[in-house]
C-alpha cells in the first residue's frame, strides 16, 4: 500500500522520557545520616556508585552524599591549620555520613522530563541530582547523573535524526511520478 499524506498524520507520537523513566531500571542506594564513611566509602567504589541518597529514619530524603563531597569535606579539614595531622585518621574514623553530605538537595521529580532535568542541572552546575516522587517531594526513588542524562539526549537526537530521514523518503516517494513532477526534498 502506498503511503499517504492521511497516514502520515496517524504516526504515533513517541511520548518524551523522564528521569523516573531513567532510575526505574536500577536500585537506588540510600544511607543514612549516622552511618559512618569509612564503611560506605568503600561499598560506593566497589559498586561504581558515585552518589546517594540520605534518608532519615522515616524513609525521608535528607541529603546527598557524593564521592567528590566526601573528598572535599576530608580535604577542607586536612587543610585546617588548627588540627594536628596525627588526628587525621582518628578524625576519617569517626565521619559520619552527616558531615559530608548535601543537606536538603535540590531534587527532581520522577514525571520531570529528561530536557527539562538536564538543563537545569546545567544551569545549577550539579552532576547528580535525588529523584523523588511526583505524590510525595520527600519519597526518595533514585539518583539521576549527568552523564544519563546526556546518554538519552544523545539518543533522542539520533532518533529525530532517523525519523527526519523517513519522513523525507516517504514524502519524496509521495511526490514521485506519477503525482508529482519528481521534486527532491
Amino acid at each position: 500500500m502506498r503511503p499517504t499524506a492521511a497516514n502520515l498524520n496517524r504516526i504515533p507520537a513517541q511520548k518524551g522520557k523522564t528521569v523516573g523513566d531513567i532510575i526505574s531500571r536500577r536500585h537506588a542506594l540510600s544511607l543514612f545520616e549516622n552511618d559512618h564513611i569509612k564503611i560506605i566509602l568503600p561499598m560506593l567504589q566497589e559498586n561504581d556508585i558515585p552518589a546517594a541518597g540520605v534518608l532519615d529514619e522515616h524513609g525521608r530524603l535528607q541529603g546527598l552524599l557524593t564521592e567528590r563531597g566526601i573528598l572535599r569535606h576530608i580535604f577542607a579539614y586536612s587543610c585546617d591549620r588548627f588540627i594536628h595531622g596525627s588526628n587525621m585518621k582518628k578524625y576519617l574514623d569517626d565521619m559520619l555520613v552527616r558531615d559530608a553530605m548535601v543537606h536538603k538537595p535540590e531534587t527532581l521529580r520522577d514525571d520531570i522530563g529528561i530536557e527539562e532535568a538536564a538543563s537545569l542541572m546545567l544551569r545549577r552546575g550539579y552532576r547528580f541530582m535525588p529523584v523523588v516522587s511526583r505524590y510525595d517531594n520527600s519519597h526518595f526513588l533514585g539518583i539521576v547523573g549527568e552523564r544519563e542524562l546526556a546518554a538519552q539526549l544523545h539518543e533522542c537526537v539520533e532518533e529525530l535524526k532517523r525519523s527526519e530521514t523517513t519522513h523525507k523518503a516517504i514524502l519524496s516517494y509521495m511526490l514521485a511520478e506519477p503525482y508529482g513532477r519528481g521534486a527532491e526534498l
